[in-house]
């Protein structure tokens, strides 16, 4: 497990030449106020994400870093829980997507990532899948939809292949996730099992 301390620093972008202020993006603030994420875009190219505390843009997080500004940035997203104690991150990508939890502590924030949610394929499409076997992967996302009162997360997960010489196929599950004491994930129940058309 990772822990990020807080960086008292102000964000590079409001002193350093090499950022533009005018592709700075503050989106998906905390219920309370306090934290948002921030998207900065150098002008070399790539998309810096961070999360910031928002009455003095102080960096507390180094969220991800991604080298090229691709068709899927307005979808990276922060989803917090009600209580801005943690939040969930979501970060596409050309396959789908993943979703990493943070926890809010006196030091900083703790990353805790999700576990497996296992296959979402029916017994139909395992039946065929062990007829003509596996070509390639072609989808797996995770995102997160909801924060529960209980304090554990429901994301929606899509998965999709395609068969050897077959047409594509695809399933979706949607995943409660709960987390003990320290923090761990663990999924709670899966719902929803079905197939999926592309």
């Amino acid at each position: 497990m990772k822990i990020f301390l807080p960086i008292a620093v102000v964000v590079l972008a409001m002193n350093s030449p090499s950022w533009s202020r005018a592709d700075d993006r503050i989106r998906d603030a905390s219920p309370d106020g306090k934290f948002a994420m921030l998207l900065t875009q150098p002008e070399e190219g790539g998309v810096k994400i961070q999360l910031i505390e928002v009455s003095s843009r102080n960096v507390l997080l180094d969220v991800a870093e991604i080298g090229h500004f691709g068709p899927h940035a307005e979808d990276w997203k922060i989803l917090w829980a009600p209580d801005s104690k943690c939040f969930a991150f979501y970060e596409p990508n050309r396959r789908g997507g993943d979703t990493t939890v943070y926890f809010r502590n006196e030091s900083g924030f703790t990353e805790s990532p999700l576990p497996e949610l296992g296959d979402c394929a029916t017994p139909a499409q395992k039946k065929e899948l062990k007829a003509q076997g596996l070509n390639k992967s072609i989808e797996y996302n995770t995102e997160p939809k909801e924060w529960l009162k209980s304090g554990a997360l429901v994301a929606v997960n899509n998965q999709g292949w395609q068969t050897t010489g077959g047409p594509l196929r695809g399933c979706t599950q949607t995943a409660t996730i709960g987390f003990d004491a320290k923090h761990k994930a663990s999924v709670l129940h899966v719902t929803g099992k079905k197939s999926k058309q592309y």
